[in-house]
């Protein structure tokens, strides 16, 4: 949809996906990765099959593949994502599937399902949300393991206020703002992308609700699983209600 002549509203993650990892890939790979390792350690979880929902630019669908020897499905709904992923994993045993993860549907089942940088904070009501947990619930085999991060209700006074990042990436200039509605809940990120000296610029815009650790657990239980812990995303204790992010682990029943 075209704004005016100097800026372009364009669909999320379209633009902005050949410049993703350096934007904010890369750190949120490193922070998953981390995060994950300990978790599988500390819970014992074992698996020989994976899908890494809404897996982006496919970081952590390579990392799945190489660190543990296993056949891993990407799934994600933008189709230049995808083909950056496709090129960050080649000659790999890791397959991409354009899909929106309210309706997934993979070939087979899999033991582990991860998803991260906060995915499902893009389903923006609880119904979404189970609607969700239920089709990956139904694409794991019994036993299999959910693992997944949000943003919840909680989120620092500063957000309110709203923060924004400047980045030059090949020829580009990205302006990335991100602000919380606390009334609402709801996060928005903006991101401005522009040729260096010239115009248009590209605009994208993403939504994402916070949720309550209650409202989440409650849901996870109505799709069929069975919670074994919620932690702090930045320190990986255990999770308080105060916590703005959190990482959640499950099995299916």
């Amino acid at each position: 949809m075209q704004c005016c002549s100097r800026n372009l509203f364009v669909r999320p993650y379209s633009r902005i996906a050949s410049a993703y990892n350096a934007l904010t890939g890369f750190g949120d790979f490193r922070r998953a990765k981390i995060a994950f390792e300990r978790l599988v350690r500390f819970y014992g979880i074992h698996f020989r099959s994976a899908v890494d929902v809404g897996c982006g630019t496919g970081l952590f669908a390579c990392y799945l593949n190489r660190r543990w020897g296993i056949p891993v499905l990407g799934v994600d709904r933008s189709p230049e994502m995808l083909a950056a992923a496709a090129r960050n994993c080649p000659n790999l045993d890791v397959h991409f599937l354009c899909q929106d993860f309210r309706d997934l549907c993979l070939p087979w089942r899999v033991e582990l399902a991860t998803a991260n940088t906060c995915t499902l904070n893009h389903l923006i009501n609880l119904h979404q949300l189970l609607r969700g947990f239920h089709r990956v619930h139904d694409n794991l085999i019994p036993g299999g393991h959910f693992l997944f991060d949000l943003i919840t209700d909680r989120q620092p006074r500063h957000w309110i206020r709203g923060m924004t990042r400047r980045l030059r990436f090949r020829g580009m200039k990205i302006i990335h703002t991100t602000r919380w509605d606390e009334g609402r809940k709801l996060l928005t990120i903006v991101i401005v992308q522009s040729p260096i000296g010239s115009w248009p610029s590209t605009t994208e815009v993403y939504l994402g609700r916070g949720y309550s650790i209650p409202d989440v657990g409650r849901c996870l239980q109505r799709a069929g699983f069975l919670l074994r812990g919620i932690h702090d995303a930045r320190t990986l204790r255990m999770a308080t209600r105060s916590s703005p992010k959190v990482i959640f682990v499950a099995v299916k029943k």
